[in-house]
C-alpha cells in the first residue's frame, strides 16, 4: 500500500514539474521585438527529415515497453 502511494505521488510531482517546463517552453516563443534579417539561406526543417521520425518512435516504442513491463509482478 505505502508503495503504491509513493508511486503516485512520485508520477504526480514528475508530471508537474514536465508541465511546469512545457508551460515556460510556451511562453518562450512569443516575443515582443521582431527581428528582420535578409540572409537567404536554405536550411531543411527538422520535421521533414525521416530520420528524426524513425529515432523518435524508436524511443516512444522504448519508452512504452518500460513502462508496461513494470506493471507485471513477480511472484517467489
Amino acid at each position: 500500500m505505502k508503495n503504491t502511494k509513493f508511486y503516485n505521488c512520485a508520477k504526480f510531482f514528475l508530471f508537474s514539474i514536465l508541465s511546469m517546463f512545457t508551460y515556460t517552453l510556451s511562453f518562450a516563443q512569443d516575443s515582443l521585438v521582431t527581428k528582420t534579417t535578409n540572409v537567404t539561406t536554405r536550411t531543411e526543417e527538422w520535421q521533414t527529415n525521416p530520420l528524426y521520425w524513425v529515432i523518435g518512435g524508436v524511443i516512444l516504442i522504448i519508452i512504452i515497453a518500460i513502462i508496461a513491463s513494470r506493471g507485471r509482478r513477480k511472484d517467489d
